[in-house]
């Protein structure tokens, strides 16, 4: 029995774990292992570095349970993660009561409003305002004056100008999902050293072809060669027109990840991890990894300014030494000077995402397709709804391993 599995990411690789027992399973991934959480290797300094940052939570189960598999538990490590808005060039944390009672651009009312809004949300079912536009459900709930001074910052810089089309169910689920937070800030964790750690362990034993896969459907072939099975998880639109169809896939926008990597003799904030951009910047947030993770490990400090575009945007489409000047320019009103820049990479992302439209839910992907022994999995499948995240990616692809068995009588 054979099994292709299209896609090296996170989904691609568990499948490939979970069924290399059974078949004889080959990954096809034409440009690297990991996918969005693929890293980058210093090798002036000796460390690894995920591309775009990521952190995890307490309820990832899928996720902490193959990191205990792949006997890494005891490299993760849970922090409580600072977090701030920063305005003009001053920086506000927001933590604390008393750090959120001094935030200047919310009136006390605001605030209270906004407290019971995030304690409400648990028991909130967000799939019921999936077809209510994330705008008008805050416009609605909270007023213009918390949309336009607290979460119009935040959308933009999660889903740049694609902000508008967001269903309100993403925030409330989104809220629901970190709102795990401390006295003093957000607990989160980290596979110390690095996610690449995972990555690795999982790729050990599995059969990768590093090219770019052809697929024959109905045929089930890959590259000429036969399958009896096939699992895609890359991206919707890397698949032909003919077999999107075939597999009644649906329409699904998609946003870009733009990502600068900053190596620094210094950071900007003394300890506050995240950062949200209030005032209109190329970057909505600047992450200061080395306020969460230990200094001492990288021997620098390090930070990601994070963007999010289109595949067809502007953003997306600008050639990398010019996205570095004007990430540099940008970072500089917050206090990091050029000369304290030790090095700057950036990382971009064509599909990193799909954007959660008003409606969306509707376009989640079932594991099977009309296709007999076609599976897709990844961030179009349920696990990913509303929020892509390393814990749906595993777990997407541990279910669609398991409707596979079943399927082929794998046992």
């Amino acid at each position: 029995m054979r099994v292709a599995i299209i896609g090296g990411g996170l989904c691609g690789l568990t499948a490939a774990n979970e069924l290399k027992e059974y078949a004889e399973v080959t990954v096809y991934e034409k440009a690297e292992i990991g996918g969005l959480t693929s890293s980058y290797y210093n090798e002036e300094k000796g460390y690894w570095i995920e591309k775009f940052y990521h952190h995890c939570f307490r309820g990832d189960e899928c996720l902490l349970n193959q990191i205990k598999k792949f006997k890494l538990g005891g490299r993760l490590v849970w922090r409580v993660a600072r977090t701030a808005f920063a305005s003009g060039e001053k920086i506000y944390p927001l933590n604390t009561p008393l750090e959120i009672l001094r935030y200047p651009y919310l009136s006390f009312a605001d605030k209270i409003k906004l407290a019971r809004f995030t304690l409400g949300s648990k028991k909130r079912n967000f799939r019921n305002f999936d077809d209510y536009g994330v705008v008008e459900g805050i416009r609605d709930e909270l007023g213009e004056h918390l949309l336009r001074e607290f979460f119009m910052p935040l959308l933009r810089s999660k889903f740049g100008e694609n902000y508008g089309s967001v269903s309100y169910a993403w925030l409330l689920a989104r809220v629901s999902i970190r709102s795990n937070r401390r006295f003093s800030g957000e607990e989160l964790g980290y596979l110390r050293h690095g996610f690449h750690q995972l990555i690795t362990r999982m790729s050990e034993e599995i059969s990768v072809e590093r090219t770019s896969p052809k697929i024959s459907i109905p045929e089930l072939s890959v590259n000429g060669k036969d399958y009896d099975a096939i699992i895609y998880t890359a991206p919707l639109p890397h698949l032909p027109e003919g077999i999107r169809r075939a597999a009644e896939l649906p329409e699904i926008k998609y946003q870009s990840s733009v990502c600068a990597l900053i190596g620094a003799e210094s950071g900007i904030s003394e300890d506050v991890y995240w950062t949200n951009v209030r005032d209109a910047s190329i970057f909505g947030a600047i992450i200061e990894h080395t306020n969460f993770m230990p200094r001492d490990d990288y021997g620098e400090d390090l930070i990601y300014l994070a963007s999010y575009s289109t595949p067809e945007g502007e953003l997306f489409k600008k050639p990398e030494e010019e996205l570095k000047k004007i990430y540099l320019k940008g970072v500089a009103r917050y206090g990091l000077r050029e000369k304290d820049v030790n090095w700057i990479e950036i990382f971009k992302a064509k599909y990193s995402g799909p954007i959660f439209e008003k409606g969306y839910s509707k376009k989640i992907t079932d594991y099977r397709t009309p296709i007999e022994h076609f599976y897709v999995a990844g961030m179009t499948s349920p696990p990913n709804y509303p929020e892509r995240s390393m814990n749906g990616s595993i777990r997407s692809g541990l279910e669609v391993a398991q409707i596979l068995r079943r399927d082929l009588g794998l046992v």
